[in-house]
């Protein structure tokens, strides 16, 4: 008898331990996949916060402070609402490798892609062609509504074909044609950079940057940076006025201290 009462009392012991492991072993089954549905709550949680709202960042709304104040409340209204920039350059030459450096430098500032540089390359076209295309067709490509357009008069794709005053007039219907399509778009001017061996050029560059002046358009004036005489030829290619590395380094330095972004 005492001997089938410990055989139970045996029983009972292992049962009971063996309920206990089951039981704790759902237990802590149950916790650790709870802190892991809690852990990624919080790190989604925290992507949105990234964008929730300007007043949300403080750096970040200082950050769009520095920029123009023709953007700031595009770039602002984009944070609140998690949208985006869009920048279009227009122009020739360099229009391409200058769009890739500020998408680089605005990606450096603001995060991948808050701001979208879209480069519309209008290869050979003059400013009399350009002209008489429409502003909505030369930007049928892009994605969005353009929120600021940084333009290079076609001075160089003029040379030879459309008189300096035409160049300027065109500049200047550029920009209201800019205006009536898209109202809230911010406007500038990229000046095309002087030439190293065409003298004639340069005297039409500085012709243009009066007329912009007196017409108070935005100017970015990276040209002020630019050398003189002789040290020009070591910022451009071999025909005399497309950007080298130098050169674009010149435009990029300029951008970055005029928009406040971080290198």
């Amino acid at each position: 008898m005492k001997k089938f009462w410990l055989v139970v009392a045996i029983i009972v012991c292992i049962t009971a331990v063996l309920g206990g492991k089951i039981y704790w072993d759902h237990k802590i089954g149950q916790i650790s996949s709870s802190s892991r549905l809690q852990t990624g709550a919080e790190s989604i949680s925290g992507n949105a916060a990234d964008f929730s709202g300007v007043g949300s960042d403080r750096a970040f709304s200082q950050q769009i402070t520095k920029l123009p104040k023709s953007l700031q409340k595009t770039a602002a209204l984009a944070f609140k609402n998690n949208g985006q920039v869009q920048i279009v350059m227009v122009g020739s030459d360099n229009v391409q490798a200058l769009a890739l450096l500020l998408q680089h430098q605005l990606d450096q500032t603001f995060g991948s892609l808050f701001f979208k540089v879209t480069a519309v390359d209008v290869g050979q076209m003059t400013s009399l062609d350009l002209n008489q295309v429409k502003v909505e067709n030369l930007f049928q490509n892009l994605s969005a509504k353009p929120d600021g357009v940084i333009f290079t008069p076609l001075l160089y794709n003029d040379d030879h074909k459309v008189s300096s005053a035409d160049t300027q007039t065109v500049t200047g219907l550029f920009e209201e044609k800019v205006r009536i399509s898209y109202p809230k778009a911010a406007f500038f001017i990229s000046l095309p950079d002087y030439s190293s061996v065409a003298l004639y050029m340069n005297s039409r560059i500085d012709s243009l940057s009066s007329y912009i002046t007196d017409q108070k358009m935005s100017n970015l004036d990276y040209l002020s940076q630019w050398p003189k005489g002789s040290q020009r030829k070591n910022v451009v290619s071999s025909d005399g006025h497309t950007m080298n590395s130098s050169g674009q380094n010149i435009w990029i330095n300029y951008m970055i201290k005029q928009w406040g972004l971080k290198k």
